[in-house]
């Protein structure tokens, strides 16, 4: 070893191993989450939706509100909702987009249907999912979809493709519906999957799934419609348990006692 300190065994001179040992260990750039990881999440948020006469699909945009497709609702007052995990809940009011193909079903009610799952009622906890615009979309852009297609049998499947279409005008097969307004994609769609979420890759739902001229060329509502709106939609449904004060014939309290309005003229003067 040099008896200056400049040197160490194995002839590596000590400044630059002190520096060595000092260096701070490089950062590491966390990995993106993998597909498949994005999958898990999102089907936390989708849901089967059961009426009398039909079954579709939906998602959670809030702790009690469900978004699914207008033509799956209309005329309906009665839904069992299935989570991911299996809970149940019921529900019987729900409210529609005037204009394009667009519902909301409310849960008064998170109680889990205990008789339907066979375990002790408790409160279900919904799932709300990320909403994004079409707009911030492009031609050829990856997406999934999750529903269920023909049904429950095939709750929560998944099918992957591409944003097709943009700006697309279906008024011929939706007039009534708005889908006008609609954008295309090539994931399979089915009976049954009316309602569901069409999501790009980062996770995020751009549209509502509502129907089709084949099963790779589907229409899709976008999240455009109403993403700015869902804190609204869910007060109006809080409406219902509040009503608008009317006129009335006034009434003038005098200690204790109601003054009809054609007293008022003698109140003082007995």
């Amino acid at each position: 070893m040099c008896v200056g300190g400049f040197m160490l065994g194995y002839g590596v001179p000590a400044l630059v191993f002190t520096a060595i040992l000092e260096a701070p260990a490089p950062t590491r750039t966390p990995a993106a989450p993998r597909f498949t990881d994005r999958v898990q999440q999102s089907l936390k948020g989708v849901v089967h939706v059961q009426c009398p006469n039909w079954q579709g699909s939906g998602f959670v945009v809030g702790p009690r509100l469900i978004v699914t497709a207008r033509h799956c609702v209309e005329g309906v007052t009665s839904f069992l909702i299935t989570t991911n995990d299996g809970h149940q809940v019921r529900a019987t009011r729900a409210i529609s987009d005037k204009a394009h193909d667009v519902a909301f079903v409310w849960i008064d009610d998170l109680t889990c249907v205990a008789e339907e799952r066979g375990t002790l009622a408790h409160e279900v906890v919904l799932h709300p999912l990320p909403m994004g615009n079409i707009a911030d979309c492009v031609l050829g852009q990856s997406v999934y979809v999750i529903g269920s297609p023909y049904g429950k049998i095939n709750f929560n499947a998944l099918s992957v493709g591409v944003i097709s279409g943009v700006n697309r005008d279906w008024s011929e097969c939706g007039d009534s519906y708005g889908w006008k307004v609609a954008f295309t994609v090539d994931s399979a769609g089915h009976p049954g999957n009316s309602g569901c979420p069409v999501f790009t890759t980062d996770g995020v739902v751009r549209g509502i799934l509502v129907g089709g001229f084949s099963p790779v060329l589907i229409s899709v509502m976008p999240c455009d419609l109403f993403v700015e709106d869902t804190n609204m939609i869910a007060g109006m449904f809080a409406l219902d348990r509040y009503e608008h004060e009317k006129a009335a014939e006034p009434e003038v309290w005098s200690y204790g006692y109601v003054i009809e309005s054609e007293d008022l003229g003698r109140v003082g003067h007995d």
